[in-house]
């Protein structure tokens, strides 16, 4: 009996505790907003008042040393606690949902409108000026061609040499004085005198060593792309010896190509007796010396025959 009685007061201190701390009461309640006379807004509520009551609760029970007689109300209190979260967001997101979310998306529309008409007009203006300025350019380009004939002219270029004037990027800035555009212009063309007298220079000297040498001049002036004239003349000299030499032993009766001749010969006769998954490939250097026409029925030859061939040097 004395026990149900211990149990009875616990209960009535449970309840008078929670009867204290007053949960119902703690609600956050937000008036509408309203605007101040200089536009900025102000939100009302019991924020202060509910801050307060929610701090006294938690001052008072933050330390509580948990018992047995204390435990099941602190879990009440720690879920009133939870409920009490739960409530203030909820109540948080409704009032933005009422008030802010409406005028915010007003706000957007209303200036993705204003937005889409400043484009366009962004858009037309990009429009003229970069017409304007492509007109400007095409007028500039008239006015440097005028330039570049007339220095090409007085630097005497072949049209190969003043293809290779350049127009440059910067001859089109707004900046750019046209004074040094011009001498920019100058200063090719003076480099591209220098090298087109070379390359005349270096076809004149092949063209005379050619003459004396009873070499054909044309194949060693295409080398003039990539050799200067002193390379390719002591090419010529060299190539002049050998053909001398080739030229000796052909009327002293030596056999300058029998073996390979032989050899060839040999292949051939080999060929006959062997089938296609016999076959071997194998590759030989010959020295031919043939013309024009005949060239045409030798490459005919190889190809219709399937025999593959690289030319190494031609004029030898």
């Amino acid at each position: 009996m004395a026990a149900t009685k211990k149990i009875a007061k616990e209960v009535s201190t449970v309840k008078e505790e929670t009867k204290e701390v007053g949960f119902t009461d703690l609600e956050l309640k937000i008036a509408k907003p309203t605007l101040n006379p200089d536009k900025t807004m102000v939100i009302k509520g019991n924020f202060e008042e509910l801050g307060a009551n929610i701090q006294k609760v938690v001052d008072k029970y933050k330390g509580t040393q948990l018992t047995e007689e204390n435990v099941d109300y602190v879990k009440t209190l720690k879920k009133q606690f939870t409920s009490l979260r739960t409530g203030i967001e909820r109540e948080r997101k409704e009032y933005k949902k009422v008030y802010f979310d409406p005028a915010e998306n007003l706000l957007d529309s209303m200036c993705k409108e204003l937005l889409r008409i400043v484009d366009e007009g962004e858009s037309a203006l990009k429009t003229q000026l970069d017409a304007y300025d492509e007109k400007r350019k095409e007028e500039l380009t008239v006015v440097l061609k005028e330039y570049v004939d007339d220095i090409a002219e007085r630097h005497s270029l072949r049209d190969e040499y003043k293809a290779q004037i350049v127009l440059k990027k910067e001859y089109y800035n707004k900046t750019q004085d046209e004074e040094e555009s011009v001498n920019d212009i100058e200063s090719q063309a003076v480099e591209l005198e220098k090298k087109q007298k070379e390359y005349d220079t270096g076809v004149m000297l092949i063209t005379a060593e050619c003459e004396e040498s009873g070499m054909i001049a044309e194949p060693y002036i295409r080398e003039l792309q990539y050799k200067c004239a002193a390379e390719i003349i002591i090419e010529i000299k060299k190539d002049k010896k050998a053909s001398a030499e080739l030229e000796k032993k052909a009327q002293e009766g030596t056999a300058v190509i029998g073996q390979e001749t032989a050899e060839l010969e040999a292949e051939l006769h080999k060929a006959e007796k062997i089938t296609e998954k016999q076959e071997e490939v194998r590759t030989r250097v010959l020295k031919v010396t043939y013309t024009a026409s005949q060239a045409a029925l030798m490459k005919d030859f190889f190809t219709r025959n399937g025999i593959q061939f690289t030319f190494i040097k031609t004029d030898f």
